[in-house]
């Protein structure tokens, strides 16, 4: 009995050993090697080149992905930041992963598997920190001139400068980050701080002032979008002139209604006088709309107010009613 088991034992042994192991994927290509000097990313298909290809995209996707991470992090130097300029800020990690070019991609390793070609592509991270530095660095340098020049201005004024220069925050962060991810000893201190110092004074500019909007019966369709578009940059329109800079933002309007072939037409001459606590006259601009519409007169202005809207958008609201920088 004992020799049965035994040889049962034996005859296990040898037919476990002889089985033939499982394929595995490479370890390359189940672990991605981490590297200082170089970036990896592994993809899979049925050719060489469609993997090649595949693999450049996983590169692009884990590069955003890492310098998201890196904001994330606790001891970031550039928190607090509010969510909505993190998601900026992520958009644009994305959006630079995506322009990056890739001109010096190196085919590290490659391997059939379960008739699929597995690849492991490599780039330099030094050629892609010189490639971004140029671009940061003119950027960063052009704002910091930008900010520097107004510092002296009126509120407002100073206000508006910074409302632009805004919009390129989280791009000028993320390139920062890209380069102190790409680098390990490249320093983004000074970058950040400024980055920090000057959405605190943003902020702070933009809590001190308020803008009363006051308008005639026949305005008030257009008034609603003003109104909205300054709220839209974070300023108070309250009727108030409590705050360190309060303005008063008169809105009027002349209309005139005539037919067009089968159309109602409304055409609009609007105005927008600016004005400060103590009255003096700060600027003063006026457009033109025209609506039409086979409905009524009421709805061709409605049509006039949307072209109002569209022109806001196109100059900003800043411009529209007359204010310069």
């Amino acid at each position: 009995m004992y020799k049965n088991i035994l040889l049962a034992i034996i005859i296990a042994i040898i037919t476990g050993c002889s089985a033939p192991k499982p394929e595995q994927a490479p370890s390359w290509y189940t672990n991605i090697p981490q590297d200082d000097k170089l970036f990896y990313a592994v993809g899979a298909a049925d050719t060489i080149d469609k993997a090649k290809n595949n693999a450049i995209a996983s590169m692009r996707e884990n590069l955003a992905e890492q310098i998201d991470n890196s904001f994330k992090e606790v001891t970031h130097k550039l928190l607090p930041i509010d969510n909505t300029i993190l998601q900026n800020i992520f958009k644009q990690n994305l959006d630079i992963s995506k322009k990056l070019f890739f001109k010096n991609i190196t085919l590290a390793n490659s391997q059939s598997f379960k008739g699929e070609k597995l690849v492991l592509i490599s780039i330099s991270k030094q050629d892609l920190f010189k490639k971004l530095k140029i671009i940061s660095d003119a950027q960063f340098l052009r704002t910091k001139q930008e900010y520097a020049v107004t510092r002296n201005s009126a509120t407002l004024k100073r206000f508006i400068v910074l409302d632009e220069l805004m919009e390129k925050f989280a791009h000028i962060a993320s390139l920062a980050e890209y380069k102190t991810f790409l680098l390990s000893t490249y320093n983004s201190d000074d970058e950040f701080e400024f980055l920090k110092n000057m959405k605190n004074e943003y902020d702070r500019l933009k809590a001190s002032i308020n803008i009363y909007v006051l308008t005639d019966s026949n305005s008030r369709i257009f008034s609603k979008i003003i109104k909205n578009s300054l709220n839209e940059k974070g300023l108070s329109t309250k009727n108030s002139f409590e705050n360190e800079v309060s303005l008063k933002l008169l809105i009027t309007s002349e209309t005139t209604q005539s037919q067009e072939y089968s159309f109602n037409q409304s055409k609009s001459l609007v105005k927008f006088t600016l004005f400060d606590k103590q009255k003096t006259l700060l600027s003063l601009r006026q457009h033109t709309f025209i609506g039409k519409s086979r409905k009524s007169y009421e709805d061709a202005k409605i049509q006039s107010a949307v072209y109002l809207k569209n022109k806001i958008n196109k100059l900003g609201i800043f411009d529209f009613i007359g204010i310069e920088k």
